[in-house]
């Protein structure tokens, strides 16, 4: 719950360009670095409370890779007000990707940066 609710308060703070926003959102990575850190070692400990999800492979394991390093490039992209080579990335993406959920990921970055970049 706490893992959810953080990441949802990024990617507010991201919308609402709360600055300073790469600090806010590092740290904020940092702190579901930690709970994740914990829920190992409580798994370690307590094996049983462990959820079945966490035990199976991912079925996308290289849509999440690919996923990770676009959106990275992308970040920088907009970090230095570089909106629609950002897009253009995402754009390049899906071009690659054919997991649906990734590609609206994708797709929601893409309305996010155009909304953005109309404002």
């Amino acid at each position: 719950m706490a893992a959810r609710l953080l990441d949802s308060a990024a990617s507010e703070m991201r919308d609402a360009q709360l600055e300073p926003v790469r600090e806010n959102i590092h740290q904020v990575g940092e702190i579901l670095a930690a709970i994740f850190e914990i829920e190992q070692k409580i798994h370690v400990l307590r094996p049983e409370l462990k959820p079945a999800y966490l035990s199976e492979p991912s079925p996308y394991l290289e849509s999440n890779k690919r996923l990770t390093r676009f959106m990275f490039e992308a970040c920088q992209l907009e970090d230095v007000g570089e909106l629609a080579q950002a897009v253009e990335k995402y754009e390049a993406y899906l071009l690659l990707e054919d997991s649906a959920h990734h590609r609206e990921i994708a797709e929601g970055e893409i309305r996010r940066l155009l909304k953005r970049d109309d404002d």
